[in-house]
Parts: C-alpha cells; sequence; structure tokens
C-alpha cells in the first residue's frame, strides 16, 4: 500500500514539474531555434494553420471595428473592404521564416523594425497559464496583447496571437 502511495506521489510531482517547466522550455527552444535559423526546429512549436486562422479572425475583428469608428461614409467602406483581403494576405505573409524572423530580435535590424509580435524571446515574457491545454506569453504590458499556446500531446505549440486591447 505504502509503495502505491508512493508511486502516485512521484507521477503527480513529475506531472506538476512537467507542467510548470514545459512552457518555458518550449520557448527556450524556439528562441534558440531562431536565433540559430534553425526553421524545422523552430517550426516544430508552431501550428501555423492555427495562427494564420487566429490572426485572421483579429484581423477581421480590427478592421470591422475600424470600420466603426469612420464618419465618413468612403473611410468606413474602405475599413470594410480591408477585412475582405485579411485571408489571402495572412496565407501569403504567414511563412515559418516571417514567424521565425518576427519571433527574435535581429542584431543586424533597428530596435523596432518589424518587431511584429506582442512579446518577443528579447522581452520580459510573463507566462500565464489557462488550464493545462493553453498558456499565454505576453511581455510586462499585457494589454499589448499575447502570443497564445496550445498543448499537442506533451508539447506546447504556438496557436495564435491575442491582440491588443483598446
Amino acid at each position: 500500500m505504502r509503495k502505491a502511495v508512493a508511486a502516485i506521489l512521484v507521477v503527480l510531482i513529475v506531472v506538476a514539474g512537467w507542467w510548470y517547466v514545459s512552457p518555458i522550455w518550449t520557448l527556450r527552444e524556439m528562441r534558440d531555434a531562431a536565433k540559430t535559423h534553425d526553421s524545422a526546429r523552430f517550426s516544430a512549436h508552431v501550428d501555423y494553420p492555427a495562427l494564420r486562422e487566429s490572426l485572421k479572425i483579429g484581423l477581421r475583428r480590427a478592421a470591422i471595428s475600424e470600420a466603426g469608428k469612420q464618419s465618413e461614409p468612403i473611410g468606413s467602406l474602405g475599413a470594410a473592404a480591408a477585412s475582405l483581403f485579411v485571408g489571402p494576405i495572412v496565407d501569403s505573409l504567414v511563412t515559418p521564416k516571417a514567424v521565425e524572423a518576427a519571433f527574435v530580435a535581429d542584431a543586424n535590424r533597428p530596435a523596432d523594425s518589424l518587431k511584429t509580435l506582442p512579446v518577443t524571446a528579447d522581452d520580459q515574457a510573463i507566462i500565464a497559464r489557462a488550464g493545462l491545454d493553453t498558456f499565454r506569453v505576453h511581455g510586462t504590458d499585457a494589454s499589448k496583447g499575447a502570443l497564445v499556446f496550445h498543448r499537442y500531446g506533451l508539447g506546447w505549440k504556438l496557436a495564435g496571437i491575442d491582440f491588443p486591447t483598446a
């Protein structure tokens, strides 16, 4: 009986340790892969179809919100029309190289250029867990958005981006 309780306790400790450490390990793997330009290793941590869909939804919401703010009909029409082009644009721009480049700051480019993700590997990343299957990573200002990771088996993949809040 004691051995069974001890075994269960060990399993619980291992699971809790994995739950705590695995997001940190995933982010470190992604950062290292991006810095060494190892696209295959980086892409192993990204669910590109889910990421594209998340971006399409967020950009369409932003375009529709902008259309509602326009007082001139032509501006409103333009913002609404922009939402129609979101899908093809996101599909063509969200590639492994583009996501990898946006994830890590490159020493050869200006500090603010192409910094499109709400947090990069060089920011002070804060991990906010949302249950057992999701965690979000944001910088010191959570209102600027977050990277959303979902659990796939025992690993994690970047599956979405939460857009900044107004």
